[in-house]
């Protein structure tokens, strides 16, 4: 009976945390159609939402974490991906040194064919790497390749996905649009700096 009354207690808070706050006047993020209640997650300021351009579903925009790709309806294409997904042993043996002390901002788009390829592949090759999410930051933009925030003026991103790849704050290169011939010998080759030779 306590944990009835607990669980209770606990989907009232949950009801009142996720409703909209009323606000007098509309931001341009409201009237996107983007509300702070409409998000995946915990944190409120990561993995939200709004409607794409056609008003038909949602994407995803801003800060996204792997935990928004677990939900649906990005799960749906998220996992097969994933799991069809098989890096190369050999490059994969390369590319784990390589990752000490890199650090990885991407651009994606929820919305777009590309990402919807690479972002599982790129999460499968991480995974495997042992790479810390903690850095890695995702910016996933809207189909105008927008962020909330901006972010991708900052970067001159012009196609998604873009995988950026730093070390000690440097940028050492980009994988952009298309990973050929795989995501862990793009990275490989930039971390060796031998990208485009």
């Amino acid at each position: 009976m306590r944990f009835r009354s607990i669980v209770v207690s606990c989907l009232a808070l949950g009801a009142f945390a996720c409703s909209p706050k009323a606000t007098s006047t509309a931001s341009s993020a409201e009237q996107s159609g983007y509300s702070s209640a409409d998000h995946t997650g915990l944190n409120p300021n990561e993995n939200r939402e709004e409607k794409n351009k056609a008003g038909t579903e949602n994407i995803l925009i801003g800060t996204t974490t792997r935990m928004a790709f677990d939900q649906a309806p990005y799960s749906s294409w998220f996992h097969p991906a994933y799991q069809r997904y098989t890096p190369n042993a050999k490059i994969m043996e390369q590319l784990q040194p390589l990752l000490e002390g890199v650090t990885v901002k991407a651009y994606v788009g929820s919305w777009c064919m590309d990402s919807q390829r690479d972002v599982p592949r790129f999460y499968k090759v991480i995974d495997q790497a042992h790479f810390p999410y903690s850095r890695l930051k995702m910016i996933s933009l809207r189909e105008d390749k927008s962020a909330p925030e901006g972010e991708e003026k900052i970067d001159n991103i012009t196609a998604v996905p873009t995988f950026i790849l730093y070390k000690d704050g440097k940028e050492m290169g980009r994988i952009v649009e298309t990973a050929y011939p795989t995501i862990e010998m793009n990275m490989v080759n930039i971390l060796k700096g031998t990208e485009n030779k």
